[in-house]
């Protein structure tokens, strides 16, 4: 296993961020360093970046190369803001800063990072056809896909800073309206943003989107704190436009959940949303928590994604968790073929769709999860585990039926308030579905409690009131089978059947 660093200067932040790397094959960000700067205070005036400032980003960077020097980390990838391109003093700041770190900076182009960005999400969502929307501090870009195919991009020469000194000296809310105005009438013209097909979807990246999604959630009283996929409609989109509006955002304001520097440019990078989001078909949004870092790891861990995307993300992000995470050999992956033997089996007693056979395969592969931190009661633990993974190609509401499934083996200690806290995304007909599931785990993980993987088939013939489940083994397993007979009881109350297990 290598580590890898990478390090994006862009106009208020320096990051710094680690990750644990097999080429060819996955990585994971384990660590991440965020240090606000102003890198482009008082510019306007002569187009240069001060010196103050380069001192202070020197600093930065300095400080950062002897955290990559201790882990021993020897690729990093360095990545800077376009604007750094405006500043005619640019080759003197990017020289100093190799001068003194050894670092090597790429300023990328509008239209690297909409590609960067396009890569991570289209490997972090179910979303075959979408229209992203990034909003950064001096640019909004805007890309549209077709299954792996890129149709349409656009950038905005505007984001949420140069957008805010734009209309400077104005109330938040008169700054908003007539941003929001402006924009508009710089997009309107494109006719594919905002006449998309219905099979379509939208996506927002960048820390507006963030923002905007933390406020929302705050406001509807959302019972997950996950960025990722957190899906918004317009209305609530208008909601959080309307509250900030009312409030006088200065440069010392800060809205609950949402950093002080995020709030200051909140409002227009707000406005830049609701002119896209007021005047488009479309009634709902997501947002991605991936980006550009993401997107950069992809491309240089895993190149086939510089062709394809990957095919199956939600594979793929469950591999990186039993990868990194999970003690070795596990069986994870054996547990999951069982228990999609049984889903198929008793198909014709669960009748459940095909959509739960993602909440059964994200259960499966992290049923053990909470033995990471211990053996006392490691299904409750495994509960939040699931709920607070990076899992893509999953919705919120498949992510609360998964931790449900998970937990639900042992139905004893199931309590219904919980459940009831997760009211806004599961229904009634969610808790009997998931009972069902946490059998079938129940069962699968039984029949493979030594790990040997001695159960390679079962056949369930159904008669009458009894389910006969035949195992196929390439050895003796008795611990197997008595461990699965613990379950007849609950498989009695989940499927009002009586179970036998051969």
């Amino acid at each position: 296993m290598d580590k890898l660093a990478i390090i994006e200067l862009n106009t208020t932040e320096v990051k710094l961020i680690f990750a644990d790397v097999i080429k060819n094959k996955s990585f994971l960000i384990y660590d991440h360093v965020d240090v606000p700067i102003n890198l482009m205070k008082d510019f306007n005036d002569e187009s240069i970046i001060k010196s103050t400032i380069i001192k202070e980003v020197v600093c930065i960077l300095s400080v950062f190369k002897k955290m990559i020097d201790e882990q021993g980390i020897s690729e990093v990838i360095c990545v800077a803001t376009n604007k750094i391109n405006e500043a005619k003093n640019q080759n003197g700041f990017l020289n100093e800063i190799f001068s003194v770190t050894n670092l090597k900076f790429e300023i990328l182009t509008p239209e690297q990072e909409i590609n960067y960005i396009y890569t991570a999400i289209i490997n972090s969502f179910n979303k075959p056809k979408a229209l992203i929307v990034n909003v950064n501090n001096y640019e909004t870009e805007i890309l549209l896909y077709n299954r792996r195919n890129i149709l349409n991009t656009f950038v905005l020469p505007y984001g949420s800073v140069n957008l805010s000194e734009k209309f400077n000296g104005l109330t938040t809310k008169e700054l908003m309206t007539k941003a929001k105005e402006f924009v508009y009438e710089q997009l309107k013209n494109e006719n594919w943003i905002f006449e998309l097909d219905e099979e379509f979807e939208v996506i927002g990246a960048g820390n507006v989107f963030l923002s905007l999604g933390e406020v929302s959630r705050r406001a509807r009283k959302y019972p997950l704190q996950v960025e990722h996929n957190y899906t918004l409609s317009k209305t609530d989109v208008q909601k959080v436009f309307d509250v900030v509006s009312n409030m006088e955002i200065t440069k010392n304001s800060k809205i609950k959940g949402v950093s002080a520097e995020s709030t200051k440019n909140l409002p227009c990078g707000l406005a830049i949303i609701s002119a896209i989001t007021s005047n488009f078909n479309k009634d709902e949004l997501s947002i991605s928590k991936t980006g550009l870092v993401e997107g950069i790891l992809l491309n240089n861990v895993l190149p086939l994604t510089l062709e394809k995307p990957i095919s199956d993300n939600l594979g793929y992000s469950l591999q990186v968790l039993n990868e990194f995470y999970d003690k070795k050999p596990n069986n994870a992956e054996h547990v999951y073929n069982l228990s999609m033997i049984l889903f198929k089996q008793l198909k014709v007693l669960h009748k459940l769709n095909r959509s739960f056979v993602r909440v059964l395969r994200v259960a499966s592969y992290m049923y053990a999860s909470g033995l990471r931190v211990t053996n006392d009661n490691p299904e409750k633990i495994s509960f939040n585990i699931i709920l607070n993974s990076q899992i893509y190609g999953v919705s919120h509401q498949e992510l609360v039926l998964a931790a449900f499934t998970s937990s639900m083996r042992d139905v004893d200690n199931f309590n219904l308030s919980e459940w009831v806290k997760y009211k806004d995304l599961v229904s009634e007909s969610d808790l009997e579905a998931v009972k069902k599931l946490a059998v079938i785990l129940q069962i699968a993980s039984s029949l493979d409690c030594t790990k040997f993987g001695n159960v390679v088939d079962i056949s369930c013939d159904i008669l009458g009131d009894s389910v006969i489940m035949k195992t196929i083994t390439k050895g003796e397993v008795p611990l197997e089978i008595k461990q699965a007979k613990l379950s007849t009881i609950d498989f009695k109350r989940a499927y009002n059947k009586n179970l036998e297990i051969l």
